[in-house]
């Protein structure tokens, strides 16, 4: 079961990078014009990191659920996979431009909470401390 735990240090790690991303954007958007113009017209950076982070998130939400049985930890993990996957790719253009931002912030705080109580749950269950 090594294997979840480090899929979820991956999927914590890709999640981390979104939120420190989204957090971060607005503040250079406001004090960079031109960057904002070039991140407007190119969104790449939402579909480049939901194509990194769903697949890993998926593989380590499936994988700690067969071994440790929480399906609240699947439903917050998919939860958070559906708002990283989706927003960018339905709503990047409908939601208001501090929105966006947000949701996506809320988005990957649920999946890196995912992966840590997927990771935890992972680790007890292997040193037999209870799941």
């Amino acid at each position: 079961m090594k294997q979840v735990i480090s899929l979820d240090k991956l999927g914590m790690s890709l999640s981390l990078i979104c939120a420190i991303h989204c957090a971060v954007t607005p503040l250079i958007i406001l004090s960079l014009p031109i960057m904002a113009r070039y991140y407007v017209a190119h969104p790449w950076f939402h579909w480049v990191m939901a194509l990194m982070i769903v697949p890993v998130g998926l593989w380590a939400f499936i994988s700690g659920y067969r071994h440790h049985g929480k399906s609240s930890v699947l439903i917050l993990g998919v939860a958070g996979l559906i708002i990283i996957g989706i927003v960018p790719v339905f709503f990047h253009s409908s939601l208001s431009y501090w929105s966006e931002p947000v949701v996506m912030i809320v988005g990957s705080a649920l999946l890196i909470s995912a992966h840590w109580i997927n990771r935890k749950s992972c680790s007890c269950h292997l040193h037999g401390d209870g799941a």
